[in-house]
């Protein structure tokens, strides 16, 4: 007897009107595209500033055509205000602004210098305006005091003890780590004092006095 035989299936193929198989395609993406920044051009005068972002810290390039230097009156002088922490304007100042340290007082001294202006004013006299810093010693604390008729707060400094007659003693209490124990605070805390001692005038209607030698510290009140 004949063996039966067996007749497979093929899966139809694909062809091209000729005849030839088709071969699919791969598709291969393309590179994307390299964009570069456009140039920057200026115009009027003005050139390209590179700089840095002052809130982000980014770099950054802009157009920038430096203003011409304003003209102040007479018993005024050129400088500079910040109307936000990244804008400068210019601006003109008075001479005899309240503001404009030119030497320490009230036991302070000085420790810089800043110049705000060199150069002619409206007057044609040559001027130069600076600026003070004054500073307590480390064993003094300030004493910040708005005084009748001023605009600006009246630093004082004032000892911590041995407090001269018509002071006394008074204690300031740091509440964040005097109640560090069993919280977790006491790493922060570490090397901060929770009970801190200063004098300070036993009147608070009075401001302090001293000596007329700059930096000598607080002989008094009055």
């Amino acid at each position: 007897m004949d063996s039966p035989s067996h007749h497979g299936k093929s899966l139809p193929r694909e062809t091209t009107s000729e005849g030839q198989p088709l071969v699919p395609a791969t598709a291969t993406p393309a590179p994307p595209a390299v964009t570069e920044a456009p140039l920057l051009r200026c115009t009027d005068g003005s050139t390209v500033l590179h700089t840095t972002d002052c809130t982000l810290g980014t770099p950054v390039a802009y157009c920038h055509k430096p203003k011409p230097p304003i003209k102040c009156e007479e018993g005024f002088f050129p400088s500079v205000w910040h109307p936000d922490h990244c804008g400068e304007e210019q601006t003109c100042f008075p001479l005899d602004a309240d503001w404009i340290t030119t030497e320490c007082s009230n036991g302070a001294f000085p420790f810089t210098t800043t110049t705000l202006y060199e150069g002619t004013l409206a007057d044609g006299e040559w001027t130069a305006v600076s600026v003070v810093s004054c500073a307590c010693a480390t064993d003094q604390w300030y004493s910040m005091t708005m005084l009748d008729g001023r605009s600006n707060l009246e630093t004082f400094c004032m000892p911590y003890r041995s407090c001269p007659p018509g002071m006394t003693t008074s204690v300031s209490m740091n509440q964040y780590c005097a109640t560090a124990t069993g919280t977790g605070k006491e790493d922060v805390c570490a090397d901060i004092q929770t009970k801190t001692e200063y004098c300070e005038c036993a009147n608070p209607m009075q401001t302090p006095v001293y000596a007329d030698d700059p930096g000598e510290g607080a002989i008094g009140c009055e």
